[in-house]
């Protein structure tokens, strides 16, 4: 990569950093997401998470904004990198993070562990002569896994007694599929 583009890499980093403290905090109001956020999307931007998939500018903005105004929660980023690809034109940001939903957080705090993607392109540069990312896809990535751990109660069971019980259960299968094996390969001669 050029001098040029990995000179940039830092400047992403923190446009991206900017990008998901407003997407990921519902104390942004809907100006500070237009602000923050529609400038640096494409027209035809893909939005997946593991419940939904949308496509289009209108669609994500309408989202975000529903989001922002049905739930509560804020984004603690723990790792954030760009990469741009050979060339410099195209780029790719992932966010490591946990998503707080505080829906009820008189009572509990939901902590989600969540990766980000944008994919995006490069523009020209902004007013301020900073990297302009066109984000074309976004993709919001949390397992099931994690949002039984998280949940009280049952998420004891299934990290102490489940996740356990299944573990030596599949560790026996393992051992059963190596004899079944080791005896195809080694029949007894009679």
């Amino acid at each position: 990569m050029s001098p040029k583009h990995q000179a940039l890499i830092p400047q992403l980093e923190e446009r991206f950093r900017r990008i998901t403290q407003a997407l990921y905090d519902t104390r942004q109001p809907a100006r500070v997401l237009d602000a923050e956020v529609l400038p640096y999307l494409a027209e035809d931007v893909v939005f997946t998470d593991p419940w939904q998939r949308g496509a289009g500018i209108e669609d994500y903005r309408l989202g975000a904004v529903g989001f922002h105004l049905m739930f509560s929660f804020d984004f603690d980023v723990f790792q954030l990198n760009v990469q741009l690809e050979e060339g410099g034109q195209k780029g790719r940001a992932i966010v490591d993070g946990i998503m707080n939903l505080k829906q009820f957080r008189w009572l509990y705090t939901y902590p989600l562990r969540t990766i980000l993607v944008y994919d995006f392109t490069l523009g020209p540069p902004g007013k301020d002569g900073t990297a302009h990312p066109r984000i074309h896809a976004h993709e919001e990535m949390w397992s099931f896994g994690d949002m039984l751990a998280a949940v009280p109660v049952a998420g004891w069971f299934y990290k102490n007694v489940f996740r356990k019980g299944f573990s030596h259960g599949f560790l026996a299968a393992s051992a059963l599929s190596r004899k079944l094996a080791e005896a195809r390969r080694h029949p007894s001669v009679t």
